[in-house]
Formats: structure tokens, sequence, C-alpha cells
């Protein structure tokens, strides 16, 4: 999986473009964030690419789908892992807050921190575990999305879940973080002089090739065809 995904942005015999304009997207969007719209529907293509085996890059072609597919992707993304992220962190400041503001009480100051703090432990703990769940659900909910070619389709959660249980899957999802994070520790040390971008784009590409390549071998293990 790895080798083949690692390939994938070689094989094009002309990668030039692809990355001189991922590269462009990526590095606006540090000013208008807006720009990394266009950028999360190439990926999702990049993504079909490894769910079907095609290889050669897409092109930055139809503008329109693009930018539609990038906002399919945003708002998957916000409801399998941006919600349960805020909840997170609002959960913990108040529990921090809450902990912080008890100690100014002079009666049962102890059993009032000890409380707050089991309480949002308790809570932050699970907005934890949706988080991870979330971010190991979501490609495959973009996978589905894309291999029924509608929007609703990764909001079936049952259906998604079935998919993201496999171990075909979860492999390629940890490899495609493991990428993601090496990829973007060099990148964005080399950002500062406009070489890690793309290297950025490089590995964005090989990170959502891994995923598609982990739902097709998911469907695959279920029986079920890929497209």
């Amino acid at each position: 999986m790895l080798d083949e995904a690692l390939s994938y942005p070689r094989d094009d015999d002309d990668p030039l473009m692809p990355f001189l304009i991922g590269s462009g997207l990526l590095l606006v969007s540090f000013v208008i964030g807006v720009t990394i719209i266009p950028l999360y529907g190439y990926l999702l293509q990049v993504l079909d690419d490894g769910r079907t085996g095609a290889r050669g890059l897409p092109e930055f072609e139809d503008w329109e789908t693009i930018i539609v597919d990038g906002l399919k992707m945003f708002v998957v993304n916000l409801l399998y892992t941006g919600i349960p992220g805020v909840i997170m962190g609002v959960v913990v400041s108040i529990t921090v807050f809450a902990a912080l503001f008890s100690g100014f009480l002079d009666q049962g100051a102890g059993a009032v921190i000890l409380v707050v703090l089991l309480v949002g432990g308790l809570v932050s703990l699970l907005a934890l575990a949706l988080v991870i769940a979330g971010s190991l659900m979501m490609p495959a909910a973009l996978g589905r999305m894309r291999a029924e070619d509608d929007f609703s389709a990764a909001l079936e959660v049952r259906e998604v879940f079935a998919i993201a249980k496999n171990s075909d899957y979860l492999v390629a999802v940890v490899l495609a973080w493991i990428v993601a994070f090496v990829f973007g520790l060099v990148g964005g040390l080399l950002s500062i002089i406009l070489v890690g971008l793309p290297i950025l784009v490089y590995g964005f590409m090989v990170t959502f090739h891994l995923y598609g390549q982990g739902y097709a071998r998911a469907v695959e293990a279920a029986g079920r065809p890929a497209d």
C-alpha cells in the first residue's frame, strides 16, 4: 500500500502543474483560509484514484466541481472531527477554569475541585474518544460519498463504521497519519523558504491515496464492489 501511494504522484507524465497549483493554493490559504477548499476537492479526486486504482494525477480543470467537492469534504470533516474536537476543547477549558475558580472558595473547595475534575475529565475522555473515532471514520465516509456519488452516503454512520472497522482499512489510515506527520513536519519546517510547500502537497497526495486504498480493500473484503 505505502509503496503504491508513494509512487503515485511520481507516475504522472507531467506532475509539475498539479504541484504548482496545489502549492499556490496552500500558500494563499495561509492568508485567505477559504482557498484551501479547492485543494480539498482535488485531494478528494486523489482519494478516488486510490479507491479505483487509477494512475496519473488529476488535473485542476473543472474548478466548479473541484470547489463543490472541497466544500463537501469540509463539511464531512467538520461533522466527524471538527465538532467533537470543539466539544473537547470547550469541556477542557471549562474544567480548568472551574477548577481554578473553585480554588478561591473557602468551604468545601477541595471537594468541589475533585468533583469538577472528575466530571470534566470523564467528559473530556469521552470527547477524545469521539475525536479518535471520527478521525478513523472520516476517510471511510469520504470514500462512501465518492463511491455512491451521494453526499448523504457519508452520513450513514452504520455503513461507514462497517468499513472503518476493517483491519486493512485501519492499517491504511494509520500509515496515512504517519505519512502526514512526517511530510507535515519536514514540509512545515521548509515552508518558510517555500520549498516545503510542494513537500506538503506531496504528503497530502500520498495520505489521501492511502485513504482510498484502505476503503477499496475494506469493501473488497466485505464482498462488495469499490465503485
